[in-house]
């Protein structure tokens, strides 16, 4: 785990030559990019799960009702 921490933190390391605004702000950015590239997969992936799921639910009731 050290080795990981050690080489993360040599690879970062040139970014305290920039302004910490300016590095934070591109933080910012991609951060927000990352988040609106994966919302409309999460959006239609918890679609499926909830149809899914009262798919289920009603299956389990017509199993209930003819048992």
């Amino acid at each position: 785990m050290g080795i990981a921490t050690s080489l993360a933190l040599e690879w970062l390391e040139p970014l305290r030559a920039y302004p910490s605004w300016l590095v934070l702000l591109c933080l910012a950015v991609a951060t927000a990019g990352l988040f609106t590239l994966l919302a409309k997969p999460l959006r239609w992936g918890l679609y499926l799960v909830l149809t899914g799921l009262g798919a289920l639910i009603l299956l389990g009731f017509a199993v209930w009702l003819h048992g």
